[in-house]
């Protein structure tokens, strides 16, 4: 059964498994924006459950065919109520419900995360990792301060400068941007926990959706994560019927 039937058919809640969750890695699960500080949930919030099946699921369905779909279900089954801090509306939040947890203790502690952000500036010529091997000259002049990138009408636009610079040159940036990715990488704190055990959900869904989800987490479609996409998890599931 294909994904928009399987949600076209009135939810029964007729049928309860167990989904058992297991970290590979240590997890950063952060349900709200952020300022400054990547806060971690201790536990996985019902979003990023929904979030983890529907990857396990394969569903992978882009925003305005996920919100078109969510409309048409919204008419079926009455209003969604499941929204993420980062705004994911889960397609699975009109069939499956999670209802007793057992938890586990955690161990928290705070790391340096690398974050890509998108910049029009000056940023990426000191943030980016990767960058054109002909650009290798420039950075090098640029570390040992021999020129400097600005982006003032005075500092020079010549593509020369790419095979030839002279010193305490002023080198527009629009000349070493195609040479960059359109992002640099910005150190910043985030909080991570490392489960003291495995995580288990009481699931409560219609048979249908409780055999998809038994055999897509058995053989996921993608690999499973929680939170940050490094947060890797194993995840299980038990039918309890």
């Amino acid at each position: 059964m294909n994904a928009t039937d399987l949600l076209r058919n009135p939810p029964t809640f007729d049928a309860v498994g167990e989904l058992t969750i297991e970290a590979l890695a240590p997890l950063s699960m952060v349900a709200r924006m952020p300022g400054k500080f990547y806060r971690s949930q201790a536990h996985p919030t019902r979003e990023m459950l929904y979030g983890m099946l529907e990857n396990a699921l394969g569903w992978h369905i882009g925003k305005v065919e996920r919100d078109t779909l969510l409309k048409e279900l919204a008419k079926l089954h009455g209003k969604p109520t499941s929204v993420s801090g980062a705004d994911y509306r889960s397609l699975l939040q009109f069939h499956v419900r999670f209802e007793t947890a057992i938890l586990p203790s955690v161990t928290f502690y705070s790391d340096y995360w690398s974050q890509h952000l998108h910049t029009t500036g000056l940023s990426f010529a000191n943030g980016s990792r990767e960058y054109d091997k002909s650009a290798i000259p420039i950075m090098s002049a640029l570390a040992s301060k021999q020129i400097t990138v600005s982006d003032k009408a005075s500092a020079s636009r010549d593509p020369r400068v790419l095979t030839g610079f002279v010193a305490k040159q002023e080198v527009h940036l629009e000349v070493l941007r195609p040479l960059f990715p359109q992002y640099y990488v910005s150190p910043t704190p985030r909080e991570y926990v490392i489960p003291n055990g495995d995580y288990h959900f009481r699931v409560v869904t219609s048979g249908a959706v409780a055999s998809e989800l038994c055999l897509a987490v058995c053989d996921p479609a993608a690999p499973l994560y929680l939170g940050s996409n490094d947060g890797w998890v194993e995840a299980g599931w038990r039918d309890l019927n």
